[in-house]
């Protein structure tokens, strides 16, 4: 167990058994925030915005508004829908997908306070259907009176704010406190902390979480220095997540990978918190295959050469396809939500959408018209696995199956 796992589950463990009281405690250790329990829960609906905060312009209001029509407009269209299946007559089979009950999304608020990733937490939600959500927010900023998270907030119908942050937040949304039910399902991006806990969480029954979250990263691949400006902008920008991320950029073009590592090697190393690097292949075909290999949380296709390889990409979190298409797009308004898989998650697992916010389950109707011959084949291989019992009960129904069947 690591460091960060001790921490983690000393907080969990402390705030399943003191509650709340832990949870304000632990805000006073790691943020320097005095909170009483009265400050731990606000309704943005009950707030004004400061005079003397920061403003609602237009400009921001309409940026706001833009986003959640687009963020809105994806997850309404890709929402999963039930369906229905009639293998045979007597077999009415069904695929349902109905809304989680109650949701907790985490929205980071540390050094730079996200408030796009509540737009892309918050839309998915309420598209999925899901009534009932309540978002985390760090008090290290206060927001409780900023105009501009206030809109967005009263625009997304949130009507419950958690002013905790880290581990403890999301320990107090999987526990609950007097006053506050626990939450069904943890959404949202985080720092390790707040990813380890939302993994302990899970691993101890109590939520259901939506990605495994690490450290931003991206992967660009081109061969076209025309796209230099643009490609170098995507690296800085990914590099600018914080001390963790990594951008790396792929091309089986020297000169390009030259050009690249000459201007990196320019940089002040102070002005970047990530790190980026340059890999060269010999062909695109090895290119695809590093890209398929780390799939990396965004992958960038940039000229002819490189976008022809969307088609054979199997693993990434988001592919942004033509140098228009940059992740910074993706981050704010392009519509799919930008909390996605890092560190090679993306192999096996997809980014936060509709889905997420959903469960799937089936239906199964059997009539007395279904055909003997599908309970005999169903009893035939639990004679087989040695289950009598589940045997019989199949034999009990193809006999009462006959029985009505030659009664009518």
């Amino acid at each position: 167990m690591n460091d960060v796992q001790k921490t983690v589950t000393n907080i969990l463990d402390a705030i399943q058994a003191r509650g709340i009281e832990a949870a304000l405690s632990y805000t006073s250790l790691y943020d320097g925030v005095q909170l009483e329990p009265s400050d731990v829960l606000w309704d943005p609906f009950d707030r004004m915005p400061a005079e003397d905060g920061p403003p609602l312009t237009s400009e921001i209001q309409e940026a706001i508004d833009f986003a959640i029509d687009r963020i809105g407009r994806f997850h309404g269209e890709t929402r999963p829908q039930s369906i229905e299946v009639a293998p045979e007559p007597g077999l009415a089979l069904e695929e349902r997908f109905v809304p989680m009950g109650r949701v907790g999304l985490y929205v980071p608020n540390g050094e730079y306070p996200l408030l796009s990733s509540l737009l892309m937490t918050a839309v998915p939600a309420r598209m999925a259907g899901v009534k009932d959500i309540v978002v985390a927010v760090s008090p290290q900023r206060a927001i409780r009176q900023d105009a501009r998270w206030l809109y967005a907030l009263q625009k997304l119908r949130i009507h419950e704010v958690v002013n905790l942050g880290g581990a403890q937040a999301v320990g107090i949304l999987g526990y609950g406190f007097d006053g506050f039910l626990p939450v069904d399902l943890i959404a949202g991006p985080g720092n390790a902390y707040v990813t380890q806990a939302k993994e302990e969480l899970r691993r101890r029954g109590q939520v259901g979480i939506d990605v495994s979250a690490g450290p931003s990263e991206v992967m660009i691949i081109s061969t076209m220095g025309d796209y230099f400006d643009v490609i170098m902008e995507d690296l800085l920008a990914q590099a600018e997540h914080g001390p963790g991320a990594v951008g790396v950029f792929v091309s089986w073009n020297p000169d390009l990978a030259d050009r690249v590592e000459n201007y990196l090697a320019e940089l002040n190393p102070e002005s970047l918190m990530g790190t980026v690097r340059v890999i060269r292949t010999s062909t695109r075909e090895e290119a695809l295959e590093m890209a398929n290999t780390m799939a990396p949380e965004h992958l960038g296709l940039m000229g002819p050469d490189a976008e022809s390889l969307l088609d054979a990409v199997r693993t990434a979190g988001a592919v942004f396809v033509g140098p228009v298409a940059g992740q910074a797009l993706g981050d704010y308004v392009a519509g799919p939500s930008h909390v996605l898989p890092t560190g090679g998650a993306g192999r096996f697992q997809s980014g936060l959408s509709t889905r997420t916010f959903m469960r799937r389950f089936s239906v199964i109707r059997a009539a007395p018209t279904l055909s003997s011959k599908t309970l005999e084949m169903g009893a035939a291989l639990a004679a087989l696995e040695g289950l009598q019992h589940h045997e019989a009960s199949l034999r009990l129904r193809i006999k009462t199956l006959m029985t009505s069947t030659e009664s009518r």
